[in-house]
């Protein structure tokens, strides 16, 4: 599952490794852009993260530079959860306000690595922040962006 998958770009870098992609995104234009220009690459849906619930559950969630904009993100990271299968993974990225840039006025929050870690913790078991390759771990003092975690349940 792709989280606010926006033009799909993301998306493809997905299809490699994925058997099926489900990809979910709130902005319908969003969404007519990718079933006109992506159509085979996902099973392209408008859906809100808050609320989506399918029916199925999935081995892995994606969720690139999106939770910083949802203002409920703790409820956003409990349906996560609930939508893993056991022992299923959630990799997601996001602004690192430990870092020299900017804020950015259309995020509802940005964390340092050591609060990410945190929100993490408090839905999943098994949390690790990355670098932006995925080679080298960071820690909360890390003023890497985006800080990239992987968190397992």
């Amino acid at each position: 599952l792709e989280v606010g998958f926006g033009t799909g770009a993301g998306t493809l870098q997905l299809v490699p490794y994925a058997s099926r992609i489900t990809a979910i995104e709130t902005d319908c234009e969003m969404l007519d852009f990718a079933l006109r220009v992506l159509p085979k690459q996902a099973d392209w849906k408008q859906a809100d993260i808050l609320d989506y619930c399918p029916g199925e559950k999935y081995e892995v969630v994606v969720m690139i530079e999106v939770l910083e904009h949802i203002k409920d993100y703790k409820r956003v990271l409990q349906n996560i959860k609930d939508l893993l299968l056991p022992g299923g993974v959630l990799y997601m990225s996001a602004r690192n306000a430990n870092t020299t840039l900017r804020k950015n006025e259309l995020h509802e929050r940005e964390w340092k690595a050591s609060e990410f870690r945190v929100a993490l913790q408090d839905y999943f078991s098994d949390v690790t922040l990355w670098d932006y390759t995925f080679t080298q771990k960071q820690d909360d003092d890390t003023q890497w962006t985006p800080l990239l975690g992987k968190a397992i349940k």
